[in-house]
């Protein structure tokens, strides 16, 4: 039972992934190569994986929970940076110049 949810789970994410990532729209962002065959990669991975899946050749057993943990993840963030992949690797810009440590220096 688990390993079918598991498993259920996996396409469901994997499916995301490859959604969010084939409908991404660059607009004004920049081109980077690397970034595109990244994209590519995983959107090939997450596809092979729900082809495998809905062939029946793939299922996950109950020991593949954290793995499943870590796609979860992956996936939130992936559709969090809109399928920007760069915007999935790069932390969240700070934009902190440390003017107010200066500041506090000076008085």
């Amino acid at each position: 039972m688990a390993s079918v949810l598991l498993t259920k789970l996996t396409l469901l994410l994997c499916a995301v992934i490859f959604v969010r990532l084939f409908t991404y729209n660059r607009g004004d962002a920049r081109f980077r190569r690397g970034m595109s065959c990244l994209a590519t990669l995983v959107m090939g991975c997450a596809g092979v994986t729900v082809i495998h899946i809905l062939m029946g050749t793939l299922r996950l057993p109950v020991q593949a929970w954290p793995l499943v943990m870590l796609l979860v993840v992956f996936a939130w963030a992936v559709v969090r940076a809109g399928g920007n992949m760069a915007g999935v690797l790069r932390p969240e810009a700070v934009a902190w110049s440390g003017g107010e440590r200066r500041r506090a220096g000076r008085e």
